[in-house]
């Protein structure tokens, strides 16, 4: 080898770029997983309840992860057969369940309407839980198994929207979705 030391040949640039795309889209992953397991800071401060599943702070809102609530104009029935409002009996839950509390809501998710999905705790208590303990939400298995129990206790105890019969909010969604985006529903 004659005490010369041998160059490395130089490295092409699109190699160098690649392997910056590559580390960005591996900080992308590291970060997204660390806010789903709550781990970074996450959203403080008063909310507003929109509904009985989704709040709002400023501008922006949030839908409560693993919960589904009566649509704000949905109706249900009573242990008598009567209607009432369930939705916005929902909506009424969340608010004072709430009401001058600091919450720090976690994202877990991102819905298909670019709203942070989160669980939510005001002191001590986890607002989507106890939600569904009041029976003013169901568990939504369809994304999260989370809240069954809470949800199996309302029942037996027919509290909120067990007292009496009630629609799956989504299956409502469903069938009043025409309605909803022309506005007609009537509050």
């Amino acid at each position: 080898m004659n005490g010369r030391w041998r160059r490395r040949p130089e490295r092409p640039f699109y190699k160098g770029l690649l392997d910056g795309l590559v580390f960005v889209i591996f900080l992308a992953f590291v970060v997204l997983a660390l806010q789903r397991s709550g781990l970074i800071v996450p959203d403080t401060g008063n909310f507003v309840a929109i509904d009985g599943d989704s709040l709002r702070q400023g501008d922006s809102e949030l839908r409560l992860y693993g919960i589904d609530a009566p649509e704000l104009h949905q109706h249900c029935s009573n242990r008598m057969g009567g209607g009432y409002p369930c939705g916005l009996e929902a909506k009424r839950a969340l608010a004072r369940l709430i009401d001058g509390q600091t919450l720090s809501c976690f994202t877990r998710d991102t819905d298909r309407y670019d709203r942070a999905v989160a669980v939510c705790k005001a002191a001590d208590a986890e607002v989507n839980g106890e939600m569904v303990r009041l029976g003013w939400a169901i568990a939504y298995p369809r994304h999260s198994d989370e809240y069954l129990a809470e949800e199996a206790e309302a029942e037996k105890a027919q509290r909120g929207i067990w007292q009496g019969d009630f629609q799956d909010p989504a299956e409502w969604r469903s069938e009043h979705r025409k309605g909803l985006a022309r506005g007609d529903l009537a509050d």
